[in-house]
């Protein structure tokens, strides 16, 4: 979960390298070599796109739960 402005912001970095190796990847892996591997990589980028939204809609005085 994230919990400062700091984690979010590296959340997103990670996102933003994670779809750079998709777009490589693309160019030199087959389509059905393409799909295999990128299925959990999509699936990390999603948890971690759902954690940042989550993050940003969150009242600043909310008190984040253990």
């Amino acid at each position: 979960m994230i919990q400062t402005d700091e984690q979010m912001l590296l959340a997103q970095e990670c996102v933003a390298n994670l779809r750079r190796i998709l777009l490589e990847a693309r160019k030199v892996h087959s389509r059905e070599d393409y799909a295999r591997m990128a299925k959990l990589i999509l699936l990390e980028v999603q948890q971690r796109e759902q954690e940042i939204l989550e993050y940003l809609s969150r009242d600043q005085e909310q008190p984040v739960a253990s």
